[in-house]
């Protein structure tokens, strides 16, 4: 399960819950890029993904998607996971974000730590709906 949504400025928010199967991953992206296309044609956005309500994932999942984060590496100026405290998971979201070998993506699981290190870039607008958003899920 997913969703994605721009409600506020460049800030893009993602949230991911178990079960996330192959085709889930593959429309997810196919909505994050279109959701790319149609607010930020020619910006870069700041993306906070809220993937505490995941579990354990696929490792087939996981390779493509560092494949699909990959191509859009461009249009993300930061982004921030905030991943469930657990063992699995951890290791699999370390696994990725090393593969994808770039500063500007970082997991958390702490939200504190999360939005405090994505709202350095964000507008005042964008820092009170991270919260919002974050507060969403009560977290």
């Amino acid at each position: 399960m997913f969703s994605v949504d721009n409600a506020v400025g460049d800030l893009l928010e993602i949230r991911v819950s178990s079960p996330l199967s192959m085709d889930d991953a593959m429309a997810l992206f196919k909505k994050i890029y279109k959701t790319f296309q149609i607010h930020f044609p020619g910006r870069k956005s700041r993306v906070i993904v809220d993937a505490r309500g995941l579990r354990i994932v696929d490792p087939a999942v996981i390779d493509a998607v560092v494949v699909m984060m990959r191509q859009d590496n461009p249009s993300v100026e930061r982004n921030a996971f905030l991943f469930p405290d657990g063992a699995l998971l951890a290791i699999q979201a370390e696994r990725m974000l090393k593969e994808l070998g770039t500063s500007n993506r970082r997991g958390f699981t702490t939200r504190a730590e999360a939005e405090g290190w994505l709202a350095e870039l964000c507008t005042p607008d964008e820092r009170r709906r991270l919260r919002h958003f974050l507060d969403e899920t009560g977290g």
